[in-house]
């Protein structure tokens, strides 16, 4: 999910071993110390949204296939030879994009036909936080932030299952990044080099306090869009942190997919940014 310290996890895990893209985003004033995401990626991730309907924004369900809405027009060849120019014969890479979040079936089977075996961190924020965020950067309605943040959770969290995994708490990994970053690294498999001296200590100087501009507490309880949001966040983060395979609990996921279903547009407005 945009705002959720995905730039701040890809860094880390470059910096333990993988591969960033050719072409990365510049920084902004929103981001400083840099996106570490690809530029071509993501404005091909925008177009093949809008072919199925949709912006990054949006919080209803992708009601097509965007495999075959890819292959259909046309770009299924031009999602391939982008990631082979991004990321060359590198044996380790980190592919970032929030956007991913929304499309992962085709994801999976792109990069699977590419020989890449395919492992999802997924990264989950104080979804209030996330909303305060967007409103800076987007102007965002928090309502309508609270709801993106509903669905590409949902989105990620099912369209992973059945895959090697790890989910990574932005809050843990701002206060312990070691242990944080070992059991993601345990709960993945494989293997992941020796950490060096140098490479630990540009993740300590990277992952400083200040990158964690908004801090909020959770409601205790209630039926509003932000407790509800607060539910899934707590159930994810307890369960899918201790157990990746496991799945969020009925009850928050239920409300979670209802909240969706019932929402109304908002007026709020979006700037649409091609970053996360």
């Amino acid at each position: 999910m945009h705002r959720s310290g995905t730039s701040a996890l890809t860094r880390t895990v470059n910096l333990l071993g993988a591969a960033t893209p050719q072409t990365l985003m510049g920084a902004t004033s929103n981001n400083l110390r840099g996106h570490w995401e690809s530029k071509p990626i993501v404005e091909l991730n925008d177009e093949i949204l809008a072919a199925c309907g949709h912006r990054w924004y949006s919080r209803q369900p992708i009601s097509v296939s965007p495999v075959d809405v890819v292959r259909s027009k046309g770009m299924w060849q031009r999602l391939r030879e982008t990631l082979e120019s991004e990321f060359g014969d590198a044996s380790t890479v980190v592919l970032k994009d929030p956007r991913i979040s929304r499309l992962v079936p085709l994801y999976r089977q792109v990069l699977d036909e590419a020989g890449y075996a395919v492992e999802a961190v997924l990264t989950l924020r104080n979804p209030l936080e996330v909303a305060q965020s967007l409103a800076r950067r987007d102007g965002m309605e928090p309502r309508r932030a609270l709801g993106v943040w509903m669905r590409y959770t949902l989105d990620a969290e099912h369209g992973t299952r059945g895959m090697p995994r790890a989910l990574v708490v932005y809050e843990e990994l701002l206060a312990d990044w070691r242990a944080t970053t070992s059991r993601m690294k345990r709960q993945l498999g494989g293997y992941w080099p020796e950490v060096s001296p140098q490479a630990a200590a540009a993740i300590d100087e990277f992952l400083s306090p200040e990158l964690r501009h908004h801090t909020i507490d959770l409601p205790g309880g209630g039926i509003g869009r932000a407790a509800i949001a607060g539910l899934l966040y707590r159930d994810m983060a307890r369960t899918l942190s201790a157990q990746p395979s496991a799945a969020p609990g009925a009850v928050a996921a239920a409300l979670s997919k209802l909240i969706l279903l019932t929402g109304r547009s908002t007026s709020g407005r979006v700037v649409p940014s091609p970053a996360g």
